[in-house]
């Protein structure tokens, strides 16, 4: 086994992120010939990889063994080292004014067609002759278009990690020199990013973040016929979000959006509920500033928030106290000593299933959010291919309750994305408050 040097992390080893994170980017095709942008990419990846090496390495999880989930890490393997794919999806994809005309709804861009990668929540079985790649980046030829995937392990690198690779891929096409401040943090020990607690050190109760074992729980029973819920895009512009800020008394986008996104999906859903039944918001939280781990890093560095309520609470709040709320539960793990005390824990435990950022999630009550807002994706200049025309996770199995904030586009607009049973999304959409603020794209 050819292993990259301190490669092997703390927050990436959780068995349940074995997956892969998808973002793709989608570009009007300009006069240049397919050809030229073919050989520009592989200019730009080579580039890519000569600095980051690793990026072209497989992931492995050695020393798995009853009771014991192994380590996730990265070795050198040939057949992953060059992460670019091409091919040609004139035939089986929209083509790129059909694409724009619908606003890249949720059905138009398929996963499985633009991408060799599973997406989460699906895992996958790697081999020898079938290696899992750290990363690859998938240029799928539409007519008038191109789309860019980027599909990367979850357990090696996180969204913050996806949105550098963007970065480090719009410099390279532009036939500029990366940043020695981004390449240092990138190649360091990522074990060295901050100290885990001592033998004698007092640790916090991590109880809550407990779960049962995936060596002893049972396989989940498959779900009751019936409607399966699916993916749909909202958008929320620029003015509206001002307006929501406002309203929910907070500087912070992504407290006012997920807070009013919470509250309208709350009344839809108080309808079927118990008044008393809880209602749960939980997000992704970045921690590298609190972690003093450089911005620019592109490991895992993330963990879920929790936010409760009874729906008859909710019902009774104002957008400014959910806003609150949100806040003042992402300010209760953003503490350093807490953070390095779930690290140790991590770092200790051999049966890393046991452990999970997420408790009590019910998808028929609970909004499970990853926001992506703050990504430079839609904002980059890639070179000859200019700025993308949107930017979209790729359709892939519907799991009731996700939602995501897409990166911001150039004029401040969002695009959110949930997946919803109809019967919710039709609530929404006859939502007068929702309305207001919100446009149905699909």
């Amino acid at each position: 086994m050819n292993a990259f040097p301190g490669m092997q992390d703390v927050w990436g080893q959780l068995p349940r992120m074995k997956g892969y994170t998808h973002l793709a980017a989608c570009f009007s095709q300009p006069e240049t010939s397919r050809e030229t942008i073919a050989a520009h990419l592989q200019a730009a990846i080579h580039k890519i990889t000569s600095a980051l090496p690793w990026l072209g390495g497989a992931v492995i999880n050695p020393n798995t063994s009853q009771k014991c989930t192994g380590n996730f890490t990265v070795i050198r393997c040939p057949q992953t080292e060059n992460i670019l794919k091409i091919q040609d999806r004139s035939e089986d994809c929209p083509s790129f004014n059909e694409i724009l005309h619908d606003k890249a709804s949720s059905d138009q861009l398929d996963g499985n067609l633009l991408s060799a990668e599973t997406a989460m929540p699906d895992a996958y079985t790697e081999t020898e002759a079938n290696p899992a790649p750290v990363l690859t980046l998938t240029a799928s030829w539409i007519q008038g278009g191109v789309v860019l995937d980027c599909a990367a392990q979850h357990n090696i690198l996180d969204m913050g990690g996806i949105d550098q690779f963007f970065q480090l891929l719009a410099i390279a096409l532009q036939d500029k020199e990366f940043s020695d401040v981004v390449i240092a943090a990138n190649t360091q020990d990522r074990l060295s990013m901050f100290p885990l607690l001592g033998a004698g050190d007092k640790r916090y109760d991590h109880s809550k973040m407990r779960c049962q074992s995936s060596f002893t729980s049972t396989p989940r029973p498959n779900p009751p016929p019936g409607p399966k819920p699916g993916f749909h895009y909202f958008r929320f512009s620029a003015s509206n979000l001002t307006q929501l800020t406002v309203f929910a008394e907070t500087p912070s986008t992504d407290d006012a959006l997920s807070a009013f996104i919470w509250k309208r999906l709350s009344a839809i859903r108080y309808r079927h509920q118990n008044p008393n039944s809880i209602t749960g918001f939980s997000r992704a939280v970045d921690l590298r500033r609190t972690l003093n781990v450089p911005t620019d890093y592109m490991g895992v560095t993330v963990m879920k928030t929790s936010s409760r309520m009874t729906f008859n609470e909710m019902e009774q709040s104002s957008l400014a106290d959910i806003a609150a709320q949100l806040r003042q539960d992402v300010r209760r793990v953003r503490d350093q000593y807490f953070l390095r005390s779930l690290a140790t824990l991590i770092a200790e435990e051999p049966d890393k299933s046991t452990i999970s950022f997420v408790d009590g999630f019910n998808p028929d009550t609970w909004i499970n959010a990853s926001s992506w807002a703050g990504a430079a994706t839609h904002r980059l200049d890639y070179g000859l291919l200019g700025k993308p025309a949107f930017v979209r996770r790729p359709k892939a199995k519907p799991v009731q309750g996700l939602l995501f904030f897409l990166p911001m586009m150039d004029d401040g607009d969002v695009d959110v994305l949930l997946c919803l049973n109809n019967w919710e999304i039709r609530g929404l959409c006859e939502d007068l408050e929702w309305c207001q603020y919100a446009t149905y794209i699909g």
